[in-house]
């Protein structure tokens, strides 16, 4: 048992040591207005496309595309992103598109590969014109594994 033991924490040491954003994939779960599932890609230190398959409570389903950029606060466990984008769903049965915005706090665990974030996405509809309206209580807590 103390081998085993031994052997999980050199394990979760040698994950701890990789440095911050040292990934360049994100997935996992949106819990929020428009939780779903969202996978986040970095393209370089800075910046990254997200991409989120959202469901709805009132039969609609949406996936949105972001542009972001990143910068580390606090220390480097703790980022600061923020971007805008797309989105294309069908609500009610109806095409729906708009653009969204994000602005977020990420914090990624030092000792295991996971992500912890906090972020605000606002959006317009715009198509269908006579359903358009304006989401600002989109607010959302995501867990994501980091490879």
């Amino acid at each position: 048992m103390k081998k085993f033991i031994v052997l999980c924490a050199c394990v979760l040491m040698g994950i701890g040591s990789l440095s911050a954003q040292s990934y360049r994939n994100e997935i996992g779960l949106r819990l929020g207005g428009s939780g779903g599932l969202t996978y986040r890609y970095h393209l370089n230190e800075g910046n990254a496309i997200e991409g989120i398959l959202s469901t709805y409570w009132y039969s609609g389903v949406s996936v949105t595309g972001l542009y972001e950029w990143t910068k580390p606060v606090i220390n480097n466990d703790f980022y600061l992103y923020y971007g805008a984008g797309i989105h294309l769903g069908a609500f009610r049965d109806q095409f729906a598109l708009g653009i969204d915005g994000i602005v977020g706090l990420e914090y990624q665990i030092p000792t295991v590969p996971i992500a912890l974030s906090l972020d605000y996405k606002p959006g317009i509809h715009f198509l269908p014109i006579e359903h358009w309206w304006v989401g600002l209580y989109d607010v959302a807590f995501s867990v994501k594994f980091t490879f």
